[in-house]
């Protein structure tokens, strides 16, 4: 927890001298989720819906983490909750935006509530 409390606090002080690219942002569904949730890097996960306007408010701060952190170990990765319920079913997803940290090697998720606030 201390892991993603420290790279939550760096991802936003870093974030203002970024140029972002939804490219940097990998879009899961449930037919690629296995491929990079899981394995040797720890994942970021946004389940979002296209419709909720919070999440519409995160995509463009979402996008400039992603590129942040394109040279480094960890997937930023988004999934499509609306699209994609049995992915938002599987991990305990009840609203939008939520966010959820994937240790490497582990399938188990840890919820993001944020970082510290001002």
């Amino acid at each position: 927890m201390k892991t993603l409390i420290l790279l939550c606090s760096l991802v936003f002080v870093s974030l203002t001298s970024i140029v972002a690219s939804a490219d940097n942002v990998v879009k899961l569904t449930p037919a690629t989720f296995d491929t990079y949730v899981g394995g040797d890097r720890p994942a970021l996960v946004e389940f979002f819906a296209p419709w909720c306007g919070h999440c519409k408010k995160l995509a463009p701060i979402y996008e400039e983490l992603g590129a942040l952190f394109a040279k480094e170990p960890v997937i930023i990765a988004s999934v499509d909750a609306d699209e994609h319920k049995s992915l938002g079913s599987k991990f305990g997803v009840t609203g939008f935006p939520t966010i959820k940290y994937f240790p490497a090697h582990s399938t188990v998720a840890e919820d993001y509530n944020g970082g510290p606030r001002t």
